[in-house]
């Protein structure tokens, strides 16, 4: 959600310094994993985080945080000062006072950066002045707010948020990396140099559109140092623009490791680089299809070339764009992506499997909550649908996530007497809240006096006590005896 706190609602801000303080310039992919442990630490306490951080390397920084975090939940923002903030003219009273206003009243859920009244997307940052207070730009996506007179937030780019999973910080990253601008008349023994072990992944920034040198020796230690495992990652050394299939075609004549890097930073591209190569267990082809997917928003895949499943083209799709004058395949991507969540409720509630893998495979998020707030995992808890409770389990859903009444899948499947699905989601963690179990006695003795034994026998499989009072204080034991 990007709504504000309510109206009267205090904000208490808590101080953290580092000590001793880092040097930004100083800074390297371990101070930053340090800081992502230190908001994974008290992640469960505050509802978003500020970091202060020297303006050199910061977009280097947002753009680790940004992969480190592993299902972040809550706003995440980075901010600095141009000007050290004592000098009357600084502007780092301006982005400090901007930035605690974003991270205490609204809800974005990603790493952001935040200057000169623009809220950025960390991983699509890039310093672009060393002297003007506007020292930062996102060359390829648009701020995900402005403050001015009001805070206009562009829902349509802030993450969805999908399973509410818990935070992971994916401290095992990989060192070993590096950025190598290309320009014309490079020689290939300062490239061969440069790809020695242990070098293990590189962003190579390249001209244009993604071209480099076509000299056979550059190509032919491309070449060696890809089939040795090097990944190469194509960055464009544009400000703004991507790498795109043509040249990226070209390039990869040069060994077939070295990987499209669309519109990334080269910031980004390195963060992403160490984080991917960093993660255990991943063959060098799964590595390589990670490099080329959207993970944290850090780029934008062509609609042509994106590997996965889509329904942009397919009779569906064009019959609802017709239906609703839909112009572009982007407005059409739109109404999808409004439409998946209820699609794949109605589908749950129907017990229909095959419709719900479809749509799994589709790109649906199959946790996200429906016009009413619940999720599959709700109306199929609800409807006693074990399979279809069981294929959404193990694709990780949260098995406790509540809807707009506050509701789990449990109570729900409690009061539908499906002890198959109870027994499943009792199996998966699933507990009952304080909040539901306010009015459990009441209910056990309203089961009791009416000899509903289903009905009870549900309720004790989901963990709850017949010795439990009700209103009155009598319990459904008592009743039962009497």
């Amino acid at each position: 959600s990007c709504s504000p706190a309510s109206p009267g609602q205090r904000i208490i801000y808590t101080v953290l310094e580092c000590q001793p303080l880092f040097d930004s310039s100083d800074m390297t992919i371990t101070e930053w994993v340090q800081i992502a442990q230190t908001i994974e630490k008290h992640y469960k306490q505050y509802h978003g985080f500020v970091v202060i951080h020297g303006t050199d390397t910061m977009a280097f920084a947002a753009a680790v945080l940004s992969f480190v975090l592993e299902n972040l939940q809550k706003t995440v923002i980075l901010t600095g000062a141009q000007v050290p903030i004592h000098a009357l003219w600084s502007d780092g009273r301006e982005n400090l006072l901007g930035a605690l206003l974003m991270a205490g009243q609204y809800e974005i859920p990603e790493v952001c950066l935040f200057f000169q009244n623009q809220l950025f997307r960390g991983n699509r940052t890039t310093k672009v002045d060393a002297r003007r207070f506007a020292a930062f730009c996102s060359p390829n996506l648009p701020p995900l707010a402005t403050v001015g007179a009001d805070v206009t937030i562009n829902r349509d780019l802030v993450r969805k948020v999908g399973r509410k999973a818990q935070l992971v910080v994916r401290d095992s990253v990989e060192p070993a990396v590096g950025l190598l601008r290309l320009y014309p008349g490079i020689s290939a023994s300062l490239v061969r140099a440069f790809l020695q072990p242990p070098m293990k992944g590189l962003v190579m920034e390249t001209f244009g559109s993604g071209n480099g040198p076509t000299k056979p020796d550059v190509l032919q230690e491309l070449r060696v140092a890809a089939e040795r495992g090097l990944v190469i990652v194509n960055c464009t050394h544009c400000l703004q623009g991507a790498v795109t299939s043509d040249y990226a075609a070209g390039m990869a004549m040069a060994g077939a490791g070295i990987i499209s890097g669309f519109d990334m930073t080269s910031e980004a591209a390195l963060a992403k680089l160490s984080y991917v190569l960093g993660q255990p267990g991943l063959s060098l082809d799964d590595r390589k299809e990670l490099l080329a997917k959207d993970l944290r928003g850090e780029l934008t895949l062509p609609t042509a070339d994106e590997p996965q499943p889509s329904l942009c083209g397919s009779p569906l799709d064009q019959r609802v764009a017709w239906l609703l004058g839909l112009s572009s395949p982007q407005e059409a991507d739109a109404v999808r992506d409004t439409l998946m969540p209820s699609l794949a409720c109605a589908a749950a509630h129907a017990g229909d499997l095959e419709a719900l893998q479809v749509l799994a495979d589709l790109g649906s998020d199959l946790s996200l909550e429906d016009f009413h707030g619940q999720t599959p995992l709700h109306t199929a808890a609800k409807g006693g649908h074990a399979r279809v409770v069981a294929m959404l389990l193990q694709r990780g859903v949260d098995v406790n996530s509540r809807d707009q009444d506050g509701l789990s899948p449990l109570l729900l499947a409690v009061r539908g007497r499906h002890q198959g699905v109870i027994k499943l989601l009792r199996a998966a963690g699933a507990c009952l809240s304080t909040e539901e179990l306010e009015d459990a006695g009441t209910e056990l003795c309203r089961l009791a006096f009416r000899e509903d034994t289903d009905g009870l026998r549900a309720w004790c499989q989901a963990g709850v006590d017949l010795g439990q009072p009700g209103y009155d204080g009598h319990s459904a034991l008592r009743v039962v005896s009497a």
